[in-house]
């Protein structure tokens, strides 16, 4: 200790020295060979060290640029607009707002009134009690039609439970042009303009293309007013059929909900039966349902800021523009369409 204090004391009486301070010529020139040394050695480094240096088992990332390292936020613009209720504001509303939120080109979040401490909130006149009311969805899609209409290719519409990949959302989407009218989903159930546009135009004021009672449920109706008019529904399938968005998240799937049994709201609800256990979801999911906040920030940093070091990715590629006149001609099978696939699937 006394060892300690002395060289502490030593500093202290170096950088309070009474003496004035008087520099000679020859005292500097060590200084300037030392900076002139440190300056030819990072040119040396530079230009003859880094470049015949073997770094691929220390990288994380593959060489070869791919595709996918251009970023598509502006090429593939996504307005989300998040169902929240006041009681939640503090706790789902601002993780969303917190993690995934930040990666949307404009982020809304529809609720019974606006709060300062949430930024993109918009206040409607519904009940307080509910985070989301087919009433609350009408009210919420025509709002978006008559102010954000061209502020965004693509329309997500998720509830403050939810967590989206927002990169894999427009991997999904890519091939497909906005003025197709087209949506995917549920849950996060996202549209492109088009699809916004046909709804709210043609679908919602028409009592035989969709329900014009407020209340129940949404996801049904959104999806009847939509296809009522002839919106395609996208495949949320990934190239070895394994769905992309989920009621629940992976921790709650792979226990709870684990095995197939038709009495349960769960595999009611899914249009086919999906595969069990984990290693049979998608490497591309897009969605999560009943995510609480405190896990949302745990998705957040298992898959943005968790890496594995020395680990290569994969080559990827952007899939091809969708064109409908070639699928046709080829006699490919309707984009709606989705594949029943085994329940035993897995890679």
């Amino acid at each position: 200790m006394a060892k300690m204090e002395g060289k502490q004391c030593v500093f202290l009486d170096r950088s309070n020295h009474s003496q004035p301070n008087t520099t000679s010529p020859s005292s500097t020139r060590p200084v300037l060979f030392l900076l002139l040394g440190i300056g030819i050695g990072y040119l040396i480094t530079q230009v003859l060290v880094w470049p015949i240096m073997d770094l691929k088992s220390h990288t994380n990332r593959t060489g070869a640029s791919t595709p996918l390292d251009i970023d598509m936020t502006e090429e593939v613009r996504v307005l989300c607009y998040v169902y929240t209720k006041p009681t939640n504001h503090k706790t789902q509303a601002q993780a969303v707002l917190e993690t995934w939120g930040r990666r949307c080109n404009k982020l809304i979040f529809f609720s019974s009134r606006t709060d300062v401490n949430l930024t993109g909130s918009v206040e409607l006149p519904v009940s307080p009690y509910f985070r989301e009311s087919w009433l609350k969805t009408k009210m919420a899609l025509k709002y978006l039609h008559d102010h954000h209409l061209n502020d965004a290719d693509w329309f997500l519409e998720a509830d403050d439970e939810t967590y989206v990949v927002m990169e894999n959302l427009r991997y999904m989407v890519y091939p497909y042009s906005p003025e197709l009218a087209i949506y995917f989903g549920s849950p996060g159930t996202v549209m492109s303009r088009a699809a916004l546009r046909r709804l709210v135009e043609l679908s919602l004021p028409n009592p035989s293309k969709c329900e014009q009672k407020d209340a129940g449920p949404t996801a049904e109706k959104l999806r009847e007013c939509l296809e009522n008019v002839n919106v395609l529904a996208g495949n949320i399938y990934d190239s070895e059929g394994r769905r992309r968005m989920y009621l629940i998240e992976p921790q709650a799937r792979s226990n709870l909900f684990l095995h197939y049994d038709s009495k349960n709201w769960f595999w009611k609800f899914l249009a086919y039966r999906t595969q069990d256990g984990i290693f049979a979801w998608s490497n591309y999911a897009v969605s999560f349902h009943y995510v609480q906040h405190r896990y949302i920030h745990c998705f957040e940093y298992m898959i943005n800021r968790l890496r594995t070091f020395g680990r290569k990715q994969i080559v990827e590629s952007l899939p091809p523009k969708y064109n409908p006149a070639a699928e046709k001609d080829q006699g490919a099978q309707s984009i709606d369409a989705e594949q029943e696939i085994q329940a035993d699937y897995a890679y």
